[in-house]
């Protein structure tokens, strides 16, 4: 039986093993490197299902690096990283990342994350396949979000279902928008539902 693999590309030592430590328990094939150059390497070699990936890395800003990794992938990447301002979360979900962990964190619901956006990147592949190709922009979670909107849940249910910040979820609904080109959730449901999304 295949496991599922992850990649981290986090240059503090301790910090990737601890994560390492926590993932093989869970029966994960686990690579790490504190370079962001070796870790485009690794994940053409390693094949990763999802990328854990440190914003200040020593040769290479991590958001930098989820740039050139969206140009050719839509592997799952979340970002570890200890800036917490909302912006900082924008910016992040605006470059391609589809989470957003911040240090220090719980090894077991880092975990869960992992698992969860594995699983929900399988379910959102199978749905986007039959679906327009405007959205190939859109990540998995803002695809999730999307979905969870078209229901009717607020973001703060969101936040809850998706065990992420309001804040988090508000970033979000900021890049949703943007890749749209639509200034509310009524449009961006709208407009989802006039190319078959929704």
């Amino acid at each position: 039986m295949e496991h599922d693999r992850v990649l981290i590309i986090e240059d503090d030592k301790d910090v990737s093993y601890l994560i390492q430590q926590y993932l093989l328990k869970e029966s994960f094939e686990v690579e790490m490197t504190k370079s962001g150059y070796v870790g485009l390497n690794k994940l053409k070699a390693f094949r990763p299902h999802l990328l854990l990936l440190d914003i200040g890395l020593p040769d290479i800003d991590g958001l930098s690096l989820c740039k050139e990794i969206r140009r050719s992938s839509t592997i799952p990447i979340l970002f570890l990283t200890s800036r917490r301002e909302m912006r900082d979360v924008i910016l992040g979900l605006d470059v391609g990342g589809d989470d957003y962990i911040t240090k220090p964190f719980e090894p077991e619901i880092l975990v869960a994350r992992v698992i969860a956006n594995i699983r929900r990147y399988r379910l959102v592949s199978e749905f986007t396949n039959n679906s327009s190709r405007l959205f190939e922009s859109l990540t998995n979670r803002e695809i999730e979000t999307l979905l969870l909107l078209n229901r009717g849940y607020t973001n703060k249910e969101i936040a809850n279902r998706l065990y992420l910040s309001e804040g988090t979820i508000k970033g979000y609904n900021h890049v949703i928008f943007k890749k749209l080109n639509v200034k509310n959730r009524t449009q961006a449901i709208t407009k989802a539902r006039e190319v078959g999304i929704l």
